[in-house]
């Protein structure tokens, strides 16, 4: 029934109804608006219009109450306005809902998705009378906690979220029925009509009272209540429910993240929620209560440090999500929780992926330390931790920090290692991501890129450990600081002298005895006197290497002595040295020695009994560069000084002025080449050149010779007869190099390396050649290659000359290739018949004279010249080895040469002797040998001989027996068999597979042999100590036998308790061992009988 309200209006007074319907606690204001228009049986639409109200819309009000509309209601109901505008949803704007204040509408919320509607507890509809609450409308809520059961999200009639406003012209609604419009038929046409569907009846999830999704519900609405009874200016709204929407989403996200254990607190949320797993979300996603409720329950978790389930939880959402995922770093998806977290969960969550982010971040967010924080030390902090440290790292800190292999053969160099030390220090919480910044604080000591390949080389296990010292460290600088100003000292030494007080050291020297320090002596100490008092020591020079650890006590005090004066001088009131104590780092295993862990009785001891640096760090169990730190560190122990060297002999005699005028000046040879010549010594040389007035060169200064050659004479011999500047600065008695370097102030371009032989210009003296003629005898083998090639004028077929000249066709046809590319001619016109060209016949012409030179010159010394470049030629075999070894066995002839202990050249000769005719090159052996398979396959396979060991016995080659193995289906190994004597040597025992793999591989024989000291002794280092091996080595050996023998041999180590198998596998080599003894009496060599 609907009211006609323009006929009524006159009856009603404009002032309070007389009919009043009281809000509920927490009721929305469309909801008891609603019920007032029910009770007075007319639409809420009507009733507004009723009271005064006829223009706003009840979804406009509901999201914000007008002041003229909240003073009508407040005087025509009797509810304060205060009460009104609370029953709407302004109170929760930019908290858990967003107004547009101008449409009065909702925008999209700040944390989970807007959805229209809203959803409901069907137990308190039934109870209140279809009243609705206004908490149901905010995302947050998704449990009823009077009632222990989560919000229902749709209706189950129409599927929609329901509205407790009617919808017009629906009429008068109905309590606790759907009104929303029910969805048409195909084709219908007419009003849509509510749904009226009864929503007390729907089925909610019931959840534990005391249970975690309860919990959470207070949680959140306790944070809810926070945020709207403190005033908006007094607090930051959005920071608790940011975070804890956060934390939520990441949990639901780490729902579907199978890669990571699932804690037991989402076992029991998915089991209070029905056990079903909430549906991947996206950001488009509507999320259902039961995804709320679990996201918040364990951001709760996370929140409160005293949940049990806590860490748990944290470690599993930051696990999940902060991990490298395809180019997507682990910083930059750090960065999404800075923005919203809060300082304790970002540390936590840092904690979490410590050892997935780069050194340098690890430093900067000081993951290693028990208080890592995102990086905010400002640039000031960081300029005033450099001035407190030094260049190069303290002494005792390095010997901490440095691991023992960083200054080794292959390692690391220690003092960039420790100058990358102090950068590192000073990336601590520092807002750089670069080295670079660094360095430059500390005036550069190392490159960048050293410090990046340092932290990149460091073994892991030592880096953890070292990152973790330093973050104290620097944290520990910063509150206490330094009493030294490393900045000003390594300003002042760039703009002061420092230097030794040269007259004082001598004094010193001369009290002690010592010898008169030089030059090279005194600037050392310089050097380390200014590594003193800056703390920058880059220079590896070896005598200041040696100086740091040999320094007598009297040298290191005067040197500290000096410092302090240079300071004192300089007007700076502060300690020539100073370390941070050991205690501002704690529970940290070093990476290097702690130096208290070294006694000085011990070190004192030791470097008396040992004369080099290397034997005393092995001795102490440190590295070289720790020895070194420690005597620094140390310096009242007199280190042992050099071990004295060798008397020297007597002393040679100088060379005549002449003599050395000639090599030294004239030939420019160093002094090491003229001590070779002479005999006399470097020092000898020196003076001989002093007394005879002649200047001596500085290092690296060249020689310079007053040689002058005519250019057009150099370029005749140099560019058109081909000579090589080494030919030509051998006939007129100077250096190559000399020759060189004119030619080409002349202006000569080089023409590379091609040039003709040495004795080229000699041989063909008087001779009238053409140019054409000295290209073609330019290059290696040029002579011979001219000769061969020559042969083309007396044959009319490449055949024919390649036989005479004792080559193969293709040999010729490639030496006439590069004649004709050396010359620019072309030589053959036609092979078939063999045909040349003009210009090439005359060339060959041409080249007769000079090949009969060569002929002539050199046919008198062949003998000579054999006798003395050549062994003698040897005896060639006789026809039937030759048809046994090359046709019958088919060895190729490198093996018939290695056979018969002839030449190549003889070997082939003797063939054609024969009439044999010699294979083609790449020609394989076609054997008609046959084996018969089982014998083949006892022998390979059960044996484990290999197929040289095989083929030696049958008298054919590996190959043969290779190919038949293939073709026999005979499976091929892939590592290598019994030694090639295990036959012979174990002929006639009965043994067993297992004991034929455990002879397979590599020193087989002496391996087994130390294995099998296992039997006699009941430890593992009494084993390894009879067989002369270590324990490692024995271990690894033991290993090896069980992986080729398939049987384990080993119970346990410690005690030593053999397996039953490994005991009889052992005693089953025994005999074999005994074979081997037998037949090499004399002391056994470990490997003599292992090669296969």
């Amino acid at each position: 029934m609907t009211l006609n309200t323009a006929a009524m209006a006159p009856t009603f007074s404009t002032e309070r109804l007389p009919y009043v319907v009281d809000p509920l606690p927490g009721e929305a204001l469309d909801s008891w608006i609603e019920a007032y228009a029910r009770e007075l049986i007319v639409t809420s639409r009507e009733f507004l219009t009723f009271i005064g109200l006829p223009g706003p819309h009840l979804e406009r009000m509901l999201v914000k109450l007008l002041p003229e509309e909240a003073a009508v209601l407040a005087r025509r109901t009797g509810v304060s306005p205060e009460t009104l505008c609370a029953m709407t949803l302004e109170p929760f704007d930019q908290i858990t809902v967003t107004l547009r204040h101008t449409t009065r509408g909702l925008g999209s919320p700040p944390r989970w998705r807007r959805h229209k509607g809203s959803r409901y507890c069907p137990t308190c509809l039934a109870e209140s009378g279809g009243r609705w609450q206004l908490a149901w409308r905010d995302p947050w809520t998704f449990a009823c906690t009077p009632h222990a059961q989560l919000l229902v999200e749709t209706c189950e009639g129409c599927g929609q979220r329901p509205h407790p406003a009617g919808r017009h012209p629906a009429g008068v609604t109905n309590p606790a029925r759907c009104t929303m419009a029910r969805a048409l038929g195909r084709g219908s046409k007419g009003a849509r009509l509510p749904c009226h569907a009864d929503l007390t009846t729907a089925v909610a999830q019931q959840v534990p009272a005391d249970g975690q999704i309860i919990q959470a519900q207070h949680f959140v609405d306790a944070i809810i209540r926070h945020h709207t009874d403190v005033p908006r200016e007094t607090e930051g709204t959005q920071v608790g429910l940011e975070e804890l929407f956060f934390l939520a989403w990441r949990g639901l996200a780490a729902l579907h993240d199978n890669t990571a254990p699932v804690p037991s607190l989402v076992r029991q949320l998915l089991g209070e929620a029905g056990k079903r797993a909430p549906a991947l979300l996206t950001g488009l996603s509507n999320e259902s209560a039961t995804d709320v409720a679990i996201g918040t329950a364990l951001a709760m978790s996370i929140l409160q440090r005293d949940h049990p389930h806590s860490d748990e939880v944290m470690h599993w959402i930051a696990n999940s999500h902060l991990r490298k995922d395809g180019s997507m770093e682990v910083l930059l998806k750090f960065n999404s929780w800075r923005s919203v977290c809060s300082p304790p969960i970002l540390t936590r969550a840092l904690a979490v992926i410590d050892t997935r982010l780069r050194p340098i971040d690890r430093l900067r967010f000081a993951t290693a330390s028990p208080n890592p924080q995102p990086p905010s030390t400002p640039a000031e902090l960081i300029e005033r931790r450099a001035a407190n440290v030094p260049a190069t790292l303290w002494p005792s800190w390095s010997m901490r920090l440095m691991p023992h292999q960083i200054g080794g053969p292959r390692g690391m160099k220690t003092a960039e290692y420790r100058a990358g030390l102090t950068a590192l220090l000073l990336v601590v919480r520092s807002t750089s991501r670069t080295y670079r910044d660094a360095l430059a604080l500390l005036g550069q000591p190392v490159s960048p890129n050293f410090v990046k390949s340092m932290v990149t080389r460091l073994d892991r296990p030592h880096m953890s450990p070292m990152l973790a010292a330093l973050t104290q460290l620097a944290d520990a600088l910063d509150r206490h600081g330094s009493p030294i100003d490393y900045a000003r000292r390594r300003r002042l030494a760039d703009t002061s002298e420092l230097s030794l007080d040269r007259a004082a050291f001598r004094q010193l020297t001369a009290q002690h005895g010592w010898r008169t320090p030089g030059t090279q002596r005194l600037n050392v100490l310089d050097s380390y006197l200014k590594a003193i008092v800056t703390g920058t020591l880059t220079d590896t020079h070896p005598r200041v290497s040696d100086l740091r650890f040999r320094a007598d006590p009297a040298v290191r005090a005067f040197l500290l002595a000096q410092a302090a004066a240079h300071l004192n001088q300089l007007g700076i009131d502060e300690p020539v040295t100073w370390e941070p104590p050991s205690e501002w780092v704690t529970g940290v295993n070093w990476p290097g020695t702690e130096p208290t862990d070294i006694a000085p009785d011990v070190f004192r001891r030791t470097t008396a009994r040992h004369h080099k640096l290397n034997d005393v760090a092995e001795s102490l169990g440190i590295g070289i560069e720790h020895a070194r730190l420690y005597a620094e560190l140390a310096g009242a122990i007199p280190t042992v000084q050099k071990k004295p060297r060798r008397p020297r002999g007597p002393r040679t005699n100088a060379p005549d002025e002449a003599t050395l005028r000639d090599l030294y000046l004239r030939q420019g040879l160093p002094l090491r080449g003229v001590s070779k010549i002479t005999g006399a010594s470097v020092e000898v040389l020196k003076q001989a050149l002093t007394r005879a007035g002649l200047a001596l060169r500085r290092r690296g200064e060249r020689p310079n010779h007053n040689h002058h050659i005519d250019p057009d004479w150099l370029l005749e011999q140099y560019a058109v007869k081909h000579r090589s500047f080494a030919d030509i600065a051998e006939e007129i008695g100077a250096a190559a190099i000399t020759v060189r370097n004119i030619a080409r102030r002349a202006g000569i371009a080089s023409k590379g390396r091609a040039s003709v032989p040495r004795d080229f210009a000699a041989t063909t003296e008087g001779l009238d050649l053409s140019a054409d003629v000295y290209r073609a005898f330019c290059g290696t083998n040029a002579v011979a290659r001219v000769k061969h090639v020559s042969v083309l004028l007396d044959h009319d077929s490449m055949a024919s000359a390649a036989h005479a000249a004792g080559l193969n066709e293709s040999a010729l046809k490639q030496q006439v290739t590069v004649v004709e590319k050396t010359t620019s001619i072309r030589l053959v016109d036609t092979l078939t018949p063999l045909t040349l060209t003009t210009p090439g016949a005359q060339l060959l012409r041409q080249v007769r004279p000079v090949l009969n030179r060569y002929a002539s010159l050199h046919a008198d010394g062949v003998a000579n010249s054999a006798a003395r470049r050549r062994p003698p030629r040897t005896p060639a075999p006789e026809p039937a080895v030759l048809e046994d070894l090359y046709v019958h066995q088919d060895l190729s002839l490198a093996r018939v040469c290695k056979a018969t202990g002839a030449s190549m050249h003889v070997v082939k000769e003797a063939l054609l002797d024969a009439g044999i005719e010699i294979r083609k090159q790449g020609h394989r052996p076609n054997y008609s040998c046959d084996l018969d398979r089982d014998w083949l396959y006892e022998q390979y396979v059960v044996r484990h001989r290999t197929f040289v060991d095989i083929a030696g016995e049958v008298g054919v080659v590996s190959t043969t027996v290779l190919n038949i193995a293939r073709r026999k289906g005979i499976p091929l190994r892939t590592y290598a068999g019994v030694p090639r004597d295990f036959a012979t040597t174990t002929k006639g025992l009965a043994i067993q597979p297992a004991v034929y793999r455990a002879f397979a591989g590599w020193n087989s024989v002496s391996r087994v042999r130390v294995v099998s000291s296992l039997l006699d002794h009941h430890t593992i280092d009494s084993a390894a100590q009879a067989a002369n091996a270590r324990v490692p080595e024995l271990l690894r050996m033991i290993t090896v036998t069980e992986k080729n023998a398939g049987v384990r041999l080993l119970l346990s180590e410690r005690p030593l308790r053999l397996t039953a198998e490994g005991r009889a596998l052992l005693h089953q080599v025994m005999p074999v061992l005994d074979r081997y003894d037998t037949a090499s009496p004399q002391d056994f060599t470990p490997g003599i009988h292992d090669a296969p």
